[in-house]
């Protein structure tokens, strides 16, 4: 049966699987009436929830208001890889920011999975996390070279990385796709819909309010503060973060240029059997390959498999690209032919045009923080953190991403056609070469 046929048999959801596994949710309480704050956040995702909880730890009256609950948005549909970095190697901030800027960007970013892992310790968040590496692998030898070259910058900065070898990789995936790759033992896994209940919880202990089912429909600047309209009550605050990422919508049309929301397509099987334990992932690590097939893939702590990539880079979905996920799949993986995906499902993420995230002050008490690029757990956990301490009015001179005005996309309404096409582009490429 083709994955086509086979569709409409799959357990298709905003969530997907991560809904079916998660700890359960706390009530969603709705807002009924009108509040007054100190900060106000939008948005339930890991930025915002990090944000509220880092408020609310040092005091802050703080309020969150999520259109859904807490974890709807990519939050509660990625991956659940929990990568430390940027896409940036160390050499590239420096060349950008200057050497002190640029190893202080570094620095931050490369300890964002520590904050995660940090928080799920100290609040005893049940989320199947794990940290023993992820693995960024290899398949033609540019891709190894750069990933190589990258690994050498890393390790002459202390970071715990090393190489591996074909013959290694291929031990540690089941996979001999692969020629060579790094391993990054400070990075890990989570069930990414779990972390974002267990952040809502921590938050919601710590003193913050949040609201459920309360869509900001219009964000006004009035005698000194903002208010934040919705269907059900106004709140207004002295602060706002907005921490919506790529479910901006038309909330803050200004900003809308400076993103551009990219689908992002997972699958997933039931359990594996037992006699593929050793052939499929043996040891558990995540693993991501956005240069050649564009995936990346897991398994979680029941033994499903699970492989995500590109989706619809329209609002319209796509069944054909979920297709294309899991061929790629059985090309890692042979065996996976006879293996059905029960679950599909799909989110959006933010891409900025320089590949840094942001957090920028949009005018006074209005700030924003967004764009991870595909990195969301831990960096989006940290530029909540960040968002918390900008609203507390700590500075951040030394880091760039806190200090960078937007980055708009110039002619922002083509971006998406051309990024289609070269998608296609390197579709075709990837079928016809292998070197």
């Amino acid at each position: 049966m083709s994955f086509n046929e086979m569709s409409h048999a799959v357990a298709s959801s905003q969530f997907g699987l991560w809904n079916e596994t998660a700890v359960p949710r706390s009530t969603v309480v709705e807002l009924q009436n009108d509040l007054t704050t100190e900060a106000a956040i939008i948005g339930g995702g890991f930025c915002g929830l990090s944000a509220a909880l880092h408020l609310a730890e040092s005091g802050v009256e703080t309020v969150v208001l999520e259109a859904e609950e807490p974890g709807f948005g990519a939050s509660g549909r990625n991956g659940g890889q929990v990568i430390a970095g940027l896409k940036l190697d160390p050499s590239e901030m420096v060349a950008k920011f200057g050497r002190d800027r640029g190893e202080a960007l570094h620095r931050i970013s490369a300890g964002a999975a520590d904050l995660v892992y940090e928080l799920i310790e100290r609040y005893q968040i049940q989320c199947e996390a794990h940290r023993d590496g992820w693995i960024q692998a290899g398949y033609s030898p540019p891709v190894t070279a750069a990933i190589e070259r990258r690994l050498s910058e890393l390790q002459a900065r202390g970071e715990k990385v090393e190489w591996l070898s074909k013959g290694h990789i291929e031990a540690l995936t089941g996979t001999g796709y692969y020629r060579g790759g790094m391993l990054d033992m400070r990075s890990g896994m989570i069930q990414p819909f779990s972390y974002a209940r267990g952040l809502a919880r921590a938050a919601s202990t710590s003193g913050a309010r949040l609201f459920g089912k309360a869509r900001v429909a219009g964000l006004t600047f009035e005698n000194g503060s903002w208010r934040l309209d919705t269907a059900r009550g106004t709140v207004t605050a002295k602060h706002v973060l907005l921490a919506t990422n790529a479910y901006l919508g038309d909330l803050y049309p200004v900003l809308k240029t400076a993103i551009i929301p990219v689908g992002s397509y997972q699958i997933a099987t039931a359990p594996l059997p037992v006699a593929l334990e050793g052939a499929i992932l043996p040891a558990r690590l995540p693993v991501s390959d956005l240069m050649q097939l564009g995936v990346y893939f897991r398994r979680d702590d029941q033994g499903r498999f699970i492989i995500g990539g590109r989706g619809s880079f329209t609002k319209r979905e796509r069944p054909d690209l979920y297709a294309r996920i899991r061929r790629q799949a059985c090309i890692l993986f042979p065996a996976l032919k006879t293996v059905d995906f029960t679950w599909r499902w799909g989110g959006k993420l933010a891409l900025t045009f320089d590949h840094l995230p942001r957090l920028v002050t949009l005018e006074p008490g209005l700030h924003a923080a967004y764009g991870c690029n595909g990195r969301g757990i831990a960096l989006l956990t940290l530029m909540g953190k960040l968002g918390a301490e900008r609203i507390r009015g700590l500075r951040h001179d030394n880091l760039p991403i806190a200090n960078l005005p937007p980055a708009h996309y110039p002619f922002h309404a083509l971006r998406l056609p051309a990024m289609m096409l070269v998608s296609n582009i390197r579709a075709l490429r990837r079928a016809f070469t292998r070197d």
